[in-house]
């Protein structure tokens, strides 16, 4: 079930990708405070490879970001990297026990107990919030590109809405 959510929401993010011009993705952008789409986009993509990278070592650090500056400005290779996750996502065991290490004053290390589902919920919530910032900047710039009613709203928000 989590994974195939997550598998949603980046799907969502694969289908604007599929609308936008290179110009539109890595363009600063105001409304950002001067980030691009492709900036949000890259964080949402590392987040999800720390995930990934964590399920195999056993600790899952966002810290330890690689920042890579072509998931920014390269539509193409963004929707190679993102086909890639979605694909691993739907093949790994939910249930493994995992640490979350962080360290907020750049010196000591905290880790913490978690588990690769837990870490896929936060996932989920971490995504679409981004997704709501894109979609103000959207909004805002670009507003000829189509955005499904639902983009970038919680789950819950969702259901609230349809009662």
């Amino acid at each position: 079930m989590l994974p195939q959510t997550n598998v949603e929401v980046l799907t969502q993010l694969t289908d604007l990708l599929g609308q936008m011009s290179d110009e539109q993705y890595k363009k600063p952008l105001k409304q950002l405070h001067d980030n691009s789409i492709g900036q949000h986009v890259r964080h949402i993509v590392e987040f999800y490879q720390c995930l990934l990278k964590g399920y195999i070592s056993g600790t899952v650090n966002y810290d330890n970001r690689e920042r890579k500056s072509q998931i920014e400005t390269d539509r193409y290779f963004t929707l190679q990297v993102l086909g890639a996750i979605i694909g691993k996502l739907t093949f790994w065991d939910e249930d493994k026990v995992l640490s979350l290490a962080t360290s907020y004053d750049g010196e000591e290390l905290l880790e913490i107990p978690t588990s690769f589902n837990r870490e896929l919920v936060y996932l989920i919530e971490h995504t679409i919030h981004h997704l709501a910032i894109i979609k103000i900047g959207l909004n805002e710039a670009f507003p000829m590109i189509e955005i499904p009613e639902n983009f970038g709203v919680a789950y819950s928000t969702i259901r609230f809405k349809e009662k």
